[in-house]
């Protein structure tokens, strides 16, 4: 196994230059970083985190806080988990995960999902960065990266309108989170610039849900599309509409949202509005990382795509 004496000796520099290139990189020259880098990577040299935490004060560990309910987890948290120790493992910290705000004293920061207004105060509180995924309260102080959920949904209710759809409806979520609003409020402003009538539906995030709401409206109009918050719930729209024997895509247009994985269950498949995970992994590193050298508020929103399947009509 490499030591910090063997990259010296490779890089033809002491040993306390090759800690300070590991411990405090600004203190030496672009021109030394690259020499004594390039010697770490050519040994396979491994610091000792231990020992450079006690120099930096750090523990070189972030912790990821899942405060959702397990029993509407997306998938998408599994892929997400997975860019997200690679990127930190980069950077030379490990991830460890909890689904509670608990003590953090030994951790330099964290990444949370899945909560809620009520989570707020106590994340405040932290004395350690913290970054959201998922758009923060308008009042609170804490950072985060989110989906532009608006102009998902605003992507999506464009879409059926263009195909051709007349009648569009919006299977939302009965919650009062940011970004539930924002995909509704996406909706709601396409539909009134075309001066379309608005129906909403709200529900909670299950298929079966999604499909109850579907058959309390009773019988559907042909050429009417479906603008669906989430993935889960287009399954239920998708499986709703089959039962009544409806020709999908011809006759009606469903569009879900997030494209992780859900979205590939469906027959016909799902056409979806995908959240670039692997950009939202990096931009939860790079924030958390940025806040603990500057302290300042990071606010972030990723750019959403349409993944074109087999229920839309393009």
């Amino acid at each position: 196994m490499a030591t910090l004496a063997d990259v010296a000796k490779l890089a033809h520099v002491s040993k306390m230059t090759v800690s300070r290139v590991l411990n405090h990189p600004e203190q030496v020259s672009e021109t030394v970083k690259q020499e004594v880098t390039a010697a770490i990577d050519a040994l396979g040299y491994q610091p000792n985190v231990k020992a450079k935490a006690l120099v930096t004060q750090q523990n070189y560990i972030m912790r990821f806080v899942v405060l959702e309910d397990v029993a509407t987890v997306e998938p998408n948290y599994a892929i997400l988990l997975l860019q997200l120790a690679d990127l930190l493992r980069g950077a030379g910290y490990t991830l460890e995960i909890t689904r509670e705000i608990a003590a953090t004293d030994h951790v330099d920061g964290l990444i949370v999902t899945g909560w809620r207004q009520k989570d707020i105060p106590a994340l405040e509180a932290l004395t350690v960065p913290v970054m959201l995924y998922g758009r923060a309260p308008a009042a609170s102080s804490l950072s985060f990266i989110d989906i532009d959920n608006q102009a998902g949904t605003t992507l999506a209710t464009q879409t059926l309108l263009d195909e051709g759809y007349e009648h569009i409806y919006f299977v939302g979520l009965a919650s009062d989170m940011p970004f539930a609003k924002d995909r509704k409020r996406g909706y709601e402003e396409v539909m009134q610039r075309a001066k379309r009538p608005v129906h909403i539906l709200s529900v909670a995030n299950h298929s079966h849900a999604a499909a109850k709401a579907i058959d309390d409206i009773g019988e559907l109009r042909p050429n009417t599309g479906f603008v669906v918050a989430t993935d889960r719930m287009a399954l239920g729209v998708i499986r709703a509409l089959q039962a009544q024997q409806k020709a999908i895509p011809t006759d009606f247009g469903i569009i879900g949202f997030d494209g992780i994985f859900i979205d590939q269950l469906s027959s016909p498949l799902l056409s979806t509005v995908q959240q670039p995970l692997a950009d939202i992994a990096r931009g939860l590193v790079d924030g958390l990382l940025t806040l603990r050298q500057t302290k300042e508020r990071q606010e972030m929103f990723v750019a959403p795509k349409l993944k074109y399947r087999g229920t839309t009509r393009q």
